[in-house]
C-alpha cells in the first residue's frame, strides 16, 4: 500500500511540473534567500523541506557554513550536485548557510549560489518525529527519485 501511495505522489508531482515553473506542485519559492554568494535556508527555524536543482552549466558542490558563534562543533553537511540534478534537504535551524563551489580540492572556486541553483520549499511538509533535524534527504538525483526518497522516509509533501 505504501509503494502505491509513493508512486501516486510521485506521479502527481511529476505531472504538475511545467516548463514555466520548474518546481513540483506544492514546492514554493519561499523561505530562503541568496545573499553574498550564499544560499540561506529557513527564514523561521521551523522544520521544512527544500529542493535544490543545479541550474548551472557545470557540476557544483554545496557545503554548510556555520555562522552561529555559540556552536562548538557542527556536522559537515556537503553534497555534490551534477548539472540538472536535484537534492532534498531538511532543516529546522533558522538561517542555515550553504556555499556553492565548482571544481575539486585546491582548484575549487566559490560561485554565487543564486546564479547556479533553483530552490523551493514545501512549507506544509509533515515530518515523522524520527526524521527531524538538518540532513540531506536525497542528493544528486532526478526530481522523481528525490520525491520518491522523501516519501519513503515518511515525509508527507502537502500542498
Amino acid at each position: 500500500m505504501i509503494k502505491i501511495q509513493q508512486f501516486l505522489v510521485a506521479a502527481t508531482l511529476f505531472s504538475t511540473v511545467s516548463s514555466v515553473q520548474a518546481f513540483p506542485k506544492g514546492c514554493e519559492a519561499s523561505g530562503f534567500a541568496f545573499q553574498d554568494q550564499y544560499l540561506i535556508l529557513n527564514d523561521n527555524g521551523a522544520q521544512t523541506l527544500y529542493l535544490m536543482q543545479n541550474a548551472g552549466n557545470t557540476n557544483i558542490n554545496l557545503e554548510h557554513v556555520e555562522t552561529r558563534a555559540d556552536v562548538f562543533m557542527s556536522p559537515k553537511l556537503e553534497s555534490k550536485l551534477n548539472i540538472g540534478m536535484w537534492s532534498a534537504f531538511s532543516s529546522d535551524i533558522a538561517n542555515f548557510y550553504f556555499k556553492c563551489s565548482q571544481g575539486e580540492g585546491e582548484t575549487a572556486v566559490q560561485v554565487n549560489c543564486g546564479s547556479v541553483l533553483n530552490v523551493c520549499q514545501y512549507p506544509r511538509a509533515q515530518f515523522p518525529l524520527s526524521n527531524k533535524g538538518n540532513y540531506w534527504i536525497s542528493t544528486n538525483k532526478d526530481i522523481l527519485q528525490v520525491i520518491k526518497e522523501s516519501a519513503s522516509k515518511g515525509i508527507y509533501l502537502k500542498w
